[in-house]
Parts: structure tokens; C-alpha cells; sequence
């Protein structure tokens, strides 16, 4: 997977990234070792952040816990001491207002690692090298770009157009997604024990309900990756 976290010069404050107010908030404890997702309730610079409990979470105030959440297209990750846990009149927690804060941007061609059965289908009938459309290959990586497929067999010569079918699960939910690729590379594996050629797609023409699609499954493939899937509550 290329790079997908880029880490930036300077550091951040919170009030700088405006993080909206029921934003998911990933709390890790560290005796014992344990990560709540909690919602953000609001916070005051120099002041504290105010989050809601987690439930049946055994820590006290004066813990030291790490702190992360997702605001735009930014991950921010702190320490912080837990200030006061109050229960009434609901539960919630003041979390010291971090002095620093580890920032990184998600990239936004980010190539996420995947193990996904393809269907692959010439893009005009009869114009293609093969003749026993459609091929089975497997997906190893994806983005809002293209992908990455490995088949047994070559799929066309570069610069050739071809219909790919794949399906996958959002959020629990099975998505199934239909479009045009070009091929832009076809390159033979060595020293695999059984033949194996890998083809570079570009996506092209993606309709706007398959492209949000596919960035939902990026996107949640991505948080995965990073450990930072809780965040979102998935």
C-alpha cells in the first residue's frame, strides 16, 4: 500500500481543526488496555474537551488515556489526563485540553491492500485478445482511481477497455459495483509457483452513486489499515 498518511509540518490545536460537536471520538485506556468510542460534546482552548462516557468503563479521573478523532480529512491523536467524570445528569467525561497534538492528512488517491473477487468483461463484444469473457481475477488493491488485479491469464494488451464487477460490504451492508477501466499495465509475475499476470486499471466514467460507493469502502478499508476504524463506529 502506498503511503496514505502524510505527517505534517507543524502541529496543530484542536480549536485550529474545528472538530464539530458529535463527532466520533476514540478513547484508549491504558490500565486496562481497552478503546471506547465516544461522541464529542464540545471543548474550550486552554479549557478542557468534553466527551461522553463510555459505558462500563473501569478508569478514573487522573488516568491517562490517547485520544483520537477524525475531523475533514485529518486524523489527531493526543494524550491527556482525564480531568472529572461526572454521571448526572448523564454521563460524561472533561478530558484535559491537549497542548499538543499529532496531526496526519489522509491522502486522497490512497491505495488500500484487499483480497476481492472480480468479474472482468470485455468492454465491446469481440474487440478483446480473449473469447471466454467474463474472466474471474482477484483485486489486491483499490482506490478512487483504479485497481490493482492479478489474473491467470492476460485480460488485453495496455490501452485496452474493460467492464469490471466486484462486490463488497459497507458498513455491514453488501454493495455490488459495475464500471468501465482502462488497462494501463499488464505485467507477468516471476518466480510465482503458478502463473500469475498483474494489470494496473484506471476507472473511468464512474456514475456518482458507484463513486461514493467505492469511497465508502476505501475510506473504511483505510481505517482498518490504521486501527483507527472505531472511530467511525463501523
Amino acid at each position: 500500500m502506498t503511503k496514505a498518511l502524510e505527517s505534517l509540518d507543524r502541529s496543530r490545536s484542536l480549536s485550529e481543526l474545528n472538530p464539530r460537536i458529535g463527532e466520533k471520538v476514540q478513547i484508549e485506556t491504558r490500565a486496562p488496555r481497552t478503546r471506547y468510542s465516544v461522541q464529542l460534546l464540545g471543548y474550550r482552548e486552554n479549557g478542557s474537551m468534553m466527551v461522553s462516557a463510555p459505558k462500563n468503563a473501569a478508569v478514573n479521573a487522573g488516568a491517562q488515556v490517547t485520544v483520537r478523532l477524525m475531523t475533514g480529512n485529518f486524523i489527531c491523536a493526543f494524550s491527556a489526563r482525564i480531568l472529572k467524570i461526572q454521571t448526572t445528569p448523564f454521563g460524561y467525561w472533561h478530558l484535559e485540553y491537549p497542548k499538543e497534538t499529532e496531526i496526519r492528512r489522509i491522502r486522497s488517491h490512497t491505495r488500500v491492500p484487499v483480497n476481492l473477487l472480480v468479474s472482468v468483461d470485455e468492454f465491446e463484444q469481440g474487440k478483446g485478445l480473449r473469447h471466454d469473457w467474463p474472466v474471474s481475477a482477484y483485486c489486491t488493491d483499490i482506490s478512487l482511481s483504479g485497481a490493482c488485479i492479478d489474473a491467470s491469464v492476460a485480460l488485453g494488451k495496455q490501452g485496452d477497455k474493460l467492464f469490471i464487477t466486484t462486490r463488497f460490504s459497507v458498513a455491514g451492508v453488501d454493495q455490488i459495483i459495475l464500471t468501465p477501466a482502462l488497462l494501463r499495465s499488464v505485467t507477468p509475475q516471476e518466480g510465482s509457483v503458478s502463473k500469475v499476470v498483474s494489470h494496473g486499471l484506471e476507472f473511468l466514467d464512474m456514475d456518482d452513486d458507484t463513486h461514493l460507493i467505492l469511497a465508502g469502502f476505501v475510506y473504511q478499508q483505510f481505517l482498518i489499515e490504521t486501527g483507527n476504524l472505531e472511530i467511525l463506529g463501523v
